[in-house]
């Protein structure tokens, strides 16, 4: 199988009837499919809804007529087709699975035999179309369930009764193969959780492990290969990027805006969305043995429209007026046995805080992303400053092993404020951007949540959410380089459940052989802060963090803080 370069382009018969024209990045009139086999797109994924009719959001399109003359376009360019069942009358995703109206009575018998009559009767008539499939992905985004309620989540026994009843179905057509799709592709825990308890209850045998990634939903891009790498390790099964997107430019309507943009680690612009698309390709296409299959881009053929909100801003790979852009041409990435590993983005270091007169250490390492998906820490040389003066001074470095420049800014003022907070990100407003976290097992839950306070509507703050099935120790730190010597205290504020067993210490650590700790007492009852004093700081550098080692508990950590003392000396 060559390496499938797809997208997913399910709203262009609805665009195509409102009279909408498509142009190369020139500027000239172009047929579609054309445009799209050009620059090497060469498969296409559908979505089929039951009776869309039923829902008047849906003005009827992706039903089986509008799926069967999309796919003889498909055919007639030569491209595989790629067929998403989500066996519900409009959008089925891991927030809602509903069951289609024809559906909504039966009992749990008559609803899997409904899911194997529909699916094998879809591919009946596409075959006489002479339109059968590639791929066909039972459900779409199925982690949570699928046919709510009867193959909700955490009934597996229920859910992997439907899900066989469609690949049965699909059984009956040789060479057709059955993917089945999770979202969260770069969060192994949850998708090993999720097979591993489907293949408990009977999962039968499929093909193709499918998976959406998107950048700013779903890890980062080295969690998504250490996800793809682990998930092909266990399963011995071959995977697709079912799904993935990225902004080509900051709209007030868009449909992700500054904050998803910084979480992704690529600007919304036309050459980040390219920069992305192509990062997902080619670490797709790293995993060993040809296991990567291949991508889908999820609606990029979309153009924004004066008025309509979402996807359609700032997602697609086309301008306001129908015009090409250059993530498109990333589709004409080609895999070869020897691939060149290269670095992609360079993530530089956050600014240092000094006060005039100050000469500071500057980091000595700095962390670069790879082609393949890898981060390696790369030594550093900066040139020389001085600070003399209050103000920002942008400071340039240099990376000999890659050849890159890189910078660092240095905030030079007069005085600090009396409660400063040395930590960059100390309160997770930009994620976890800056923090390394540890835990002993993948099935160990970690994820940032909102935590709203008065008054409101205000904007969330963040708090870390951690919470295990099993005996754990998890870890989660902060590396400050360039800091000032003299006295700090660190501060950070805890809630959880506590029971015998559970040790929670946050940690100040200013070299190899020099660490401090103190103990959290943990309550679920309100935040309690906690504080570690009198930390000394020798050599311009310290890692800050907590720690724990516990049985089964949930906690929550927020808003942490390294703060100079008054007066303090080195």
């Amino acid at each position: 199988m060559n390496f499938i370069k797809g997208m997913d382009i399910s709203f262009l018969t609805e665009l195509l009837d409102c009279g909408v024209c498509f142009r190369d990045k020139e500027g000239n009139r172009r047929e579609i499919f054309e445009l799209l086999k050009e620059n090497g797109v060469n498969s296409i994924r559908l979505r089929l809804w039951n009776e869309p009719e039923n829902v008047i959001e849906s003005k009827g399109y992706c039903n089986l007529d509008h799926t069967i003359a999309m796919a003889k376009r498909i055919k007639e360019n030569h491209m595989s087709f790629f067929l998403d069942f989500h066996y519900s009358d409009f959008w089925a995703d891991p927030g809602k699975q509903e069951k289609p109206k024809a559906w909504k009575e039966l009992d749990k018998e008559g609803l899997i035999q409904a899911v194997y009559e529909y699916t094998k009767q879809v591919l009946n008539t596409l075959k006489k179309e002479g339109v059968l499939p590639d791929l066909v992905q039972i459900g779409n985004e199925i982690r949570s369930g699928m046919l709510f309620p009867d193959g909700e989540v955490p009934d597996y026994h229920g859910l992997v009764q439907l899900i066989n009843a469609g690949i049965r179905a699909v059984r009956e057509f040789a060479g057709v193969q059955v993917v089945i799709h999770l979202d969260q592709g770069g969060r192994y825990h949850y998708l090993r959780d999720w097979f591993d308890a489907a293949i408990s209850q009977g999962l039968d045998a499929f093909d193709i492990i499918g998976l959406s990634y998107y950048p700013f939903w779903h890890g980062t891009f080295a969690d998504l290969k250490e996800s793809m790498v682990k998930l092909v390790k266990r399963y011995q099964k071959p995977i697709i990027i079912a799904e993935t997107a990225h902004a080509w430019r900051k709209t007030e309507d868009g449909f992700i805006g500054e904050q998803q943009e910084k979480i992704a680690g690529f600007p919304a612009t036309p050459e980040g969305q390219r920069k992305v698309l192509d990062l997902v390709m080619s670490i797709t296409a790293s995993l060993e043995d040809d296991m990567g299959l291949g991508i889908y881009y999820w609606e990029p053929v979309v153009v924004p429209e004066d008025g309509v909100p979402g996807w359609s801003s700032n997602m697609g790979i086309f301008d306001e007026e129908a015009k090409a852009l250059p993530a498109l041409e990333s589709f004409r990435f080609t895999k070869t046995k020897e691939e060149i590993i290269n670095p992609v983005k360079i993530y530089m270091p956050e600014p240092i805080v000094v006060t005039v007169g100050e000469v500071t250490p500057l980091p000595k390492s700095i962390r670069v992303l790879y082609s393949d998906g890898s981060v390696t820490n790369l030594p550093v040389w900066w040139e020389e400053y001085d600070t003399k003066q209050a103000g920002e001074i942008l400071v340039r470095g240099w990376v000999n092993e890659i050849s890159k420049k890189v910078r660092i800014t240095l905030s030079v003022m007069e005085k600090l404020a009396k409660d400063y907070n040395f930590i960059p990100n100390g309160n997770f407003e930009n994620g976890l951007t800056g923090w390394q976290i540890q835990k002993s097992d993948v099935r160990v839950l970690t994820e940032l949540r909102p935590d709203f306070i008065e008054p409101f509507p205000a904007p969330p703050k963040h708090y870390v959410y951690l919470e295990s099935p099993m005996n754990f120790q998890f870890c989660m730190h902060h590396t400050i380089e360039g800091i000032k010597n003299g006295e700090y205290v660190l501060k950070v504020e805890y809630m959880g459940s506590n029971t015998t067993g559970v040790d929670v210490k946050i940690y100040a650590k200013t070299d190899e052989n020099r660490a401090k700790e103190a103990i959290i007492y943990p309550t679920d009852e309100n935040w309690v802060t906690y504080e570690l004093s009198n930390i000394i700081i020798e050599k311009g550098k310290i890692e800050v963090g907590i720690k724990l080692t516990s049985p089964p508990v949930f906690g929550k950590v927020r808003r942490f803080a390294l703060i100079k003392m008054p007066n303090s000396h080195a």
